[in-house]
């Protein structure tokens, strides 16, 4: 057996087409936001770290987060982000956790798949101390191989400047982004893939596939016919594609009241509280317990 490369899903990036109104309704949904951070990065091996055009503002947890994604400047809009908002608003990047990335691109590799190799990026980060450097290494899995999405994993080399406790607290006490759920096409095929992107085998029940993280939280197959039923009174995303975020929440009762008074609209199914993807910035968010 080979040691287990990938250990979580680290972060799912939603795209938003209006950075500020969208952080604003998940602070309603209970969640505080860090501040804007832009992104500087290379794009092969060896490159030149330079600004992207774009930032981020995080819901943080102590393993892993979400990011929602907005254009740096409105004048002068990311012409990467752009792209995705053209085919639609929502989510368009999962990114695995690892601390042995060449293990992660050597392991693609040798299953016929892309990869980019080992590449930087890093953006500014507030902390109590200052504005430091946050800085990752990542390996793109080849687009070719991910309709889905912008599929990755990443290494954090300063975690601290990230995993800020002052951020990790949350108001409706969500702990931890717990799933990331995807619609696709082929489930049968996009089961094989991702055993190849995580190195995992997953459990298959009543036709939803689970890959459960040594770390933390896990990701979810749906097939169209199956997502009807995980996901009903939503907006689901062009087929395949990331259509919800789960969190972990140790008392729904409250987080539905908490919903009701921000005026934020949900239903209630499966024992889980689902914020429509059209009220949640393009992705489906689920509180579980």
């Amino acid at each position: 057996m080979t040691q287990q490369d990938i250990h979580s899903v680290n972060h799912v990036g939603l795209v938003a087409r209006d950075l500020a109104a969208a952080a604003d309704r998940y602070q309603r949904m209970g969640f505080v936001l860090t501040p804007f951070s832009a992104h500087a990065g290379a794009w092969k091996p060896g490159a030149a770290v330079s600004p992207l055009g774009s930032g981020n503002r995080c819901v943080m947890f102590e393993q892993n987060y979400l990011e929602i994604l907005g254009s740096e400047h409105a004048a002068a809009p990311s012409p990467r982000l752009e792209q995705y908002l053209r085919h639609h608003q929502g989510g368009h990047i999962i990114c695995f956790g690892s601390e042995d990335l060449s293990s992660v691109d050597r392991r693609l590799k040798a299953c016929g798949m892309g990869s980019s190799g080992v590449i930087p990026l890093q953006r500014d980060v507030e902390t109590p101390e200052g504005v430091r450097t946050a800085r990752f290494e990542r390996v793109q899995f080849s687009p070719d191989d991910s309709p889905e999405g912008y599929i990755q994993a990443a290494r954090h080399l300063t975690p601290e400047f990230i995993y800020q406790p002052r951020y990790a607290r949350h108001p409706n006490g969500c702990t931890e982004l717990s799933d990331t759920v995807l619609i696709v096409d082929d489930v049968a095929r996009f089961r094989e893939r991702y055993e190849h992107f995580t190195g995992l085998e997953p459990t298959v029940e009543a036709g939803e596939v689970t890959y459960r993280f040594p770390l933390c939280s896990r990701l979810t197959l749906l097939g169209r016919d199956r997502a009807l039923e995980r996901l009903p009174g939503t907006l689901h995303p062009p087929v395949p594609g990331i259509a919800a975020v789960g969190f972990r929440c140790p008392d729904l009762r409250t987080q539905a009241d908490l919903l009701r008074s921000a005026g934020v609209p949900f239903l209630e199914a499966g024992g889980r509280l689902i914020v429509p993807a059209e009220e949640a910035a393009g992705v489906a968010v689920i509180f579980e317990a």
